[in-house]
């Protein structure tokens, strides 16, 4: 018994760990895979906040707004950027170094990207989530009232009562170096287990991105929202000949890389009035459209306009990682192509984290703040992940959670997974993977939607059959049903939404509707007329 079971080890779920524990708090923290996990370890660019005396809240607000086409909600895009210097401040209280001005060492190094009115990324180099997971990781094996638990799978939320009367009480997770399973209690469980960028075929996230915390939240009757805009971030290497993906950091372009096709062409020049800056859908896009044009697999970044010193001092990890892929970007143009990169969508929260069910909250990538609206404006995922992360924790203690009692039960007979089949199960999840870029990618048709429902359900006979053959208990298994629940869920939300906006491009529906909403989505929900 804990009194908060955190769900994911990337930014988020240390920083509720390491807030919580300084409140007195006693935590249990678990990872899917050995620290430091997720998706934060990679991210390069930086975190968004207001600190430059010519930049104002305001102006970092308009900047939100307009990057989420008209569906950010206003009240949490307030709270996150008018948190931000308090955060910063947590953030280096707990031992983080973003790199200093080489102007003035007292102040930040600011960088400009994608969508921003002013430079205000602060960043470590371009290993900005890695510096952050150093300290975090740090701070947090200094707290005996921590435990940190890795290597361990979850495979559902422990959920009694019903309807408005639910209550979450813990998680049931697997041990994956065993296959036993365990219960785990705690008067307060936090999700923080990242995307969902796994599903599609072509993605920069890591393998255990694959949608498992909406998937347990949904099966447990939560509600998802906003899922139908993935962002594909529009440069992520192109370079076929490296065993993992790479991301070419928004920061590049901020730099003053520019995008050109084959012929040398500046086509976002045509596109946007900020050129190579232009929000990333709207780069997607265009990256997609102009590969599409002239019949290429990658458009290119160049880097021309800086000098090699320059390049090499601020990008050093991008610059050693092309080099290792045979590509000098001091010299050469980097080769780029859209991938899978962030869900702007999630698990349904309000501003202070809390979802439908009683003692669940969910912060990260995972949730649903409705900060990023129809397009994430770039490094505001950082700091979200952080200052949600805190008022988790903040309404936790005056909640009245702490103060109830549980019913814990007593173990009963002991529960094991097999690890077996699993090129059985990877094979269905590849066909799940390649169907949701080909008819759930940058660009949609209702068509393509309907589609790819019907290859859902073929693969829903496999999981009929692994039910009638009672061979369920299965990690490889549980992962597959994790990734199918949440791609027909993302298909039906895109069904839903008869527009274009922000991430999500459908042929049917190319203009906006003046009278959109959030859509929400439960699992148990049919396709829609």
């Amino acid at each position: 018994m804990y009194d908060i079971l955190v769900l994911g080890a990337g930014i988020s779920g240390l920083s509720a760990a390491l807030h919580a524990a300084e409140k007195g708090l006693s935590v249990v923290i678990l990872t899917k895979g050995a620290k430091p996990d997720g998706s934060s370890n990679y991210a390069q660019g930086g975190i968004a906040t207001v600190t430059e005396k010519t930049d104002k809240f305001e102006f970092h607000i308009a900047d939100t707004l307009e990057a989420g086409a008209g569906l950010c909600k206003k009240e949490p895009v307030k709270i996150l950027t008018k948190s931000g210097p308090a955060t910063i401040k947590q953030l280096v209280k707990w031992g983080v170094q973003f790199t200093p001005s080489p102007v003035d060492h007292s102040q930040f190094d600011l960088h400009l990207e994608g969508g921003h009115s002013h430079h205000r990324i602060l960043h470590a180099a371009d290993l900005t989530g890695k510096e952050i997971m150093r300290a975090l990781l740090c701070e947090l094996h200094k707290k005996k009232n921590i435990d940190y638990l890795e290597n361990c799978y979850i495979k559902d939320l422990i959920v009694e009562g019903s309807g408005k009367a639910k209550r979450c009480v813990g998680a049931k997770i697997i041990h994956q170096k065993s296959g036993d399973v365990e219960s785990i209690y705690a008067k307060a469980t936090i999700l923080s287990t990242g995307g969902a960028g796994r599903i599609w075929q072509y993605t920069v996230c890591p393998p255990d991105s694959c949608g498992d915390g909406m998937a347990i939240a949904a099966r447990a009757g939560a509600a998802l929202q906003d899922i139908e805009f993935m962002q594909f971030h529009p440069t992520s290497l192109y370079a076929p000949q490296l065993k993992k993906p790479f991301l070419i950091s928004e920061a590049v372009r901020g730099f003053g890389g520019i995008l050109k096709n084959y012929k040398g062409e500046e086509f976002m020049n045509q596109v946007h009035p900020l050129h190579s800056l232009a929000p990333r859908d709207i780069v997607a896009r265009a990256i997609h459209s102009e590969m599409q044009r002239l019949g290429k697999p990658n458009m290119f970044i160049d880097l021309s306009g800086r000098t090699p010193k320059d390049i090499k001092s601020h990008f050093p990890n991008i610059y050693a990682k092309c080099l290792d892929a045979g590509i000098d970007i001091t010299k050469e143009w980097i080769p780029v192509v859209p991938a899978a990169h962030y869900m702007c969508g999630g698990v349904l929260v309000d501003t202070w984290s809390r979802t439908e069910i009683k003692g669940l909250y969910a912060c990260g990538e995972v949730a649903a703040t409705g900060v990023h609206g129809a397009n994430r404006l770039a490094s505001n995922s950082l700091l979200e992940s952080v200052v949600f992360a805190l008022r988790a924790v903040d309404d936790i203690t005056t909640s009245g959670l702490l103060k109830t009692k549980l019913n814990v039960k007593k173990p009963g007979k002991k529960e094991r997974v097999s690890f077996t089949k699993a090129a059985y199960w990877k094979k269905r999840k590849k066909a799940l993977q390649d169907m949701m870029w080909t008819y759930c990618g940058i660009v949609r048709t209702t068509a393509g939607l309907n589609q790819g429902l019907k290859v859902i359900e073929d693969l829903e006979a496999d999981v009929a059959a692994a039910i009638k053959n009672k061979e369920t208990e299965n990690i490889h298994f549980l992962e597959f049903l994790n990734a199918l629940q949440v791609s027909k869920m993302i298909l039906l939300a895109a069904l839903r939404r008869k527009e274009s906006r922000g991430l999500h491009y459908i042929l049917d529906y190319p203009n906006l509707d003046p009278k959109t909403k959030h859509h929400t989505v439960y699992l148990d929900e049919r396709r829609p007329a």
